[in-house]
């Protein structure tokens, strides 16, 4: 079972590779997702949390509770603006105020090779953009304040040091 990498692993700051091909390979890749994503209940996983770089990522619809599974995504359309507070499972326990687009449109393919077109707003596009984020290697403390940065010095310190 995989574990989820947590902020310090160089991993996190690596830019992922685009899926060439939806092997069996990448379909144990998106089941060990699933697995682990369930058992952190969180609501959104890319492949670098789990140490593969591959342009993948899962997300939960906030509403319906459907897993979405996106492969090489690319947002396509963003509009409106909010400020929210975002934790991530590669920071267990912190938090911080996080602007990002109201709405995005993404497209990629599925797991089943298809090309979708997804929009989302509010929670789920703000799931979106923070797991696109992830593989491109920007994590959620860059776009902390000094004083948020400070506020969670001790526990930073600590989840690298022993990754929790």
């Amino acid at each position: 079972m995989e574990r989820i990498r947590k902020y310090g692993d160089k991993v996190l700051r690596r830019k992922s590779k685009e899926v060439k091909d939806i092997d069996e390979k990448v379909q144990k890749i998106i089941k060990d997702m699933k697995e682990v994503l369930f058992r952190a209940k969180g609501i959104g996983l890319a492949a670098p949390q789990i140490g593969i770089l591959k342009r993948i990522f899962l997300a939960i619809h906030p509403d319906n509770k459907n897993l979405i599974v996106v492969i090489n995504p690319v947002i396509v359309e963003k509009s409106g603006k909010e400020i929210d507070m975002e934790g991530c499972l590669s920071f267990p326990g912190v938090y911080f105020s996080i602007p990002r687009a109201k709405k995005v449109v993404i497209s990629g393919i599925n797991e089943k090779g298809k090309e979708i077109e997804i929009e989302g707003d509010g929670l789920l596009a703000r799931c979106f953009q923070h797991e696109i984020d992830h593989l491109n290697g920007v994590l959620i403390i860059d776009y902390a304040t000094e004083e948020e940065k400070k506020l969670w010095k001790e526990k930073l310190q600590q989840i690298k040091r022993n990754g929790s």
